[in-house]
């Protein structure tokens, strides 16, 4: 009888330590993911694009430059490549303008970034591929300005009633180029449309590795207060280049990091697998990622 009682008793406090045990580990691997801060330096990505919920914003802070120069080059690198990577900011509604492959762009149409006649656009990169600038136009009725100073046998022209053609290049400075193109800045150019406080609805970057040198100018300039998108190709690397060093990441990283302080933050991201690469760290890698940003309402200089 004895026995027996030992055994019942036994048998229900193993029961009771066992159900603490899984109370504890379940609390404990809850509160691992909602303790992650908001601010943060790289790290947990696989939680970081995940969390927090679709109604809230990443607050995503990058080492200081000081910090990234101390750092190895492989630490710097898996850096730029998260960053590049991660969801800052939801848009639960983007609608793809222009081809579905190369060419064509997403914008967002979430309010307040939904943007309808009269609007302007701006589009750089053109290599006779119009899609992106007809669809804006034809859809939404905005006024599009397309610049292309490589497109051979072609002048300034109006393509339509809503797109005019500029046989000109972005640029960090006002030149004309080795190639004989005329190259301005942001800046210039918004002047020249008398664009230079106009709302612009969105704006489009693919020109081949110039935009390392032209969003540093806008940003310093202040070129951009006005747009409410940008969509851009961030090419670190092109593909007959070699792996980037630590002070290109670093370049790199400080543009993102200026972007960032402007008030723009990433709604959606792809890679361009074209230009892509085994890095000498063993991971496969691509030198040019697909950025789409809005920049926060507050932010924002809008024109009535």
């Amino acid at each position: 009888m004895l026995r027996n009682r030992c055994h019942t008793v036994l048998t229900f406090l193993g029961g009771a330590l066992v159900t603490l045990l899984l109370i504890a580990t379940s609390s404990w691997l809850t509160s691992d993911v909602q303790d992650i801060p908001k601010t943060r330096v790289m790290d947990r990505l696989e939680v970081l694009q995940s969390w927090p919920p679709q109604s809230e914003a990443i607050q995503q802070v990058l080492p200081p430059e000081d910090a990234l120069t101390r750092m190895s080059r492989k630490d710097v690198s898996q850096i730029y490549h998260d960053y590049v990577a991660t969801i800052q900011v939801p848009c639960k509604r983007t609608i793809r303008m222009g081809n579905s492959g190369d060419g064509g762009w997403d914008v967002c149409v979430d309010p307040p970034y939904s943007f309808h006649a009269p609007c302007l656009v701006y589009s750089f990169g053109i290599s006779f591929d119009f899609s992106f600038d007809d669809d804006v136009a034809n859809k939404y009725g905005c006024e599009v300005h397309s610049y292309d100073p490589s497109m051979k046998n072609v002048g300034d022209h109006s393509r339509g009633q809503q797109i005019y053609f500029h046989k000109t290049g972005l640029n960090s400075t006002d030149t004309i180029n080795e190639d004989g193109w005329r190259m301005r800045t942001f800046s210039s150019i918004l002047k020249e449309n008398n664009h230079s406080s106009e709302t612009i609805d969105v704006l489009k970057i693919d020109i081949e590795t110039s935009e390392l040198w032209a969003l540093p100018e806008m940003l310093k300039s202040g070129s951009l207060r006005h747009v409410k998108q940008l969509c851009f190709e961030m090419h670190i690397k092109r593909g007959f280049q070699p792996e980037p060093n630590k002070e290109k990441y670093i370049f790199g990283l400080s543009i993102f990091r200026n972007l960032y302080e402007f008030g723009f933050r990433i709604f959606k991201t792809h890679k361009n697998m074209y230009p892509k690469y085994t890095s000498m760290f063993g991971m496969l890698r691509t030198g040019c990622h697909e950025i789409y940003m809005i920049r926060k309402v507050e932010s924002i200089l809008l024109v009535k």
